[in-house]
């Protein structure tokens, strides 16, 4: 949400594919540390930096929220709280859910970040587990094909996304990273080798061309005052389906890991399935609200032409 605090709506989704690739560039550069430094020194230094990030959070970083936004925000609070009894409070989660099902743009949206987050995030551990028991593949090994696919994924989000969005608009670009999705984890379901599971592993870091687009159609559909909320909404859909996938997938893997067909890595066949849907779902979306670059665009446009607006039709 600080993000759409201070950036402008057409630059939202880049923006957020640049916050994503510093994240990326500090994964890789773990890898580093997890091949040169003992378990230990790595969690001594992992505090250190979280306690580093905590304390230039609290004495430097500022409030980015406008302050009448902020009060917006507020009075629509307490105008919705009213009286907060116990069963308010036992069902607020499931009241804040409740944003979702606002209209049908953001339901489509919950339905795609649902597929999105049971595959997206348990796909990192899985392949992990995946490449050392079923493939035989070294620690050492994994770090290092880990810092090459996040340096990739560094370079798709700071230099291809915006490309991708200014080539396809948004609402194309959030269809092929799922199909991307969908590529790279059929790949890996079908790969018996660690050739193959490398090109998976290259291949996901464009299936994160998603991601940031996802955050910033979220971004732009609501108001200032409402953006900590819905941000939240997703995050909190979210946090269930990364809860949920790794359990869907594992269960497909005990069932089928001591099989010669479908065979052990069906589970990532299966992963790519829900990715595929989910792609699907996304070619759903109307394009008015999605395609949040072009709607920018043409608002400016607009304007342009028009300086005054609906007050210099008033004045004359």
């Amino acid at each position: 949400t600080i993000l759409s605090d201070v950036m402008p709506r057409e630059m939202r989704s880049p923006s957020y594919g640049l916050f994503l690739a510093t994240y990326l560039f500090g994964f890789g550069f773990s890898q580093i540390m997890a091949k040169s430094l003992s378990h230990l020194t790595v969690a001594i230094a992992a505090a250190i930096l979280l306690q580093m990030g905590c304390i230039f959070t609290v004495l430097i970083f500022r409030e980015t929220l406008p302050e009448e936004a902020r009060r917006k925000a507020l009075s629509n609070r307490r105008c919705e709280e009213g009286n907060n009894s116990w069963g308010k409070i036992i069902l607020r989660p499931l009241l804040e859910l409740s944003i979702l099902n606002r209209n049908t743009f953001f339901r489509l949206l919950a339905v795609i970040s649902l597929c999105s987050g049971m595959i997206y995030s348990s796909d990192s551990t899985l392949i992990i587990y995946y490449m050392k028991n079923q493939l035989d593949i070294g620690y050492q090994s994994i770090a290092t094909m880990f810092f090459v696919k996040s340096l990739v994924g560094v370079l798709v989000q700071i230099f291809l996304l915006k490309l991708v969005i200014g080539c396809l608009q948004e609402k194309r670009s959030l269809v092929l990273g799922l199909t991307f999705g969908a590529i790279h984890n059929v790949l890996w379901g079908v790969s018996t080798t660690q050739t193959g599971i490398f090109a998976g592993l290259i291949m996901s870091e464009f299936a994160g061309l998603h991601f940031p687009i996802l955050v910033g159609m979220r971004s732009v559909n609501v108001g200032e005052e409402e953006q900590g909320r819905v941000q939240g909404a997703f995050f909190a859909l979210a946090a269930i389906a990364d809860a949920v996938g790794p359990v869907f997938l594992q269960s497909i893997y005990r069932e089928t890991k001591d099989t010669i067909r479908p065979g052990p890595g069906f589970m990532f066949v299966v992963a790519g399935c829900v990715y595929l849907f989910g792609a699907v779902v996304a070619c759903m979306l109307p394009a008015d609200k999605a395609n949040v670059t072009v709607a920018s665009t043409a608002g400016d446009e607009d304007s342009e032409r028009d300086p005054e607006g609906s007050h210099g039709l008033i004045m004359s």
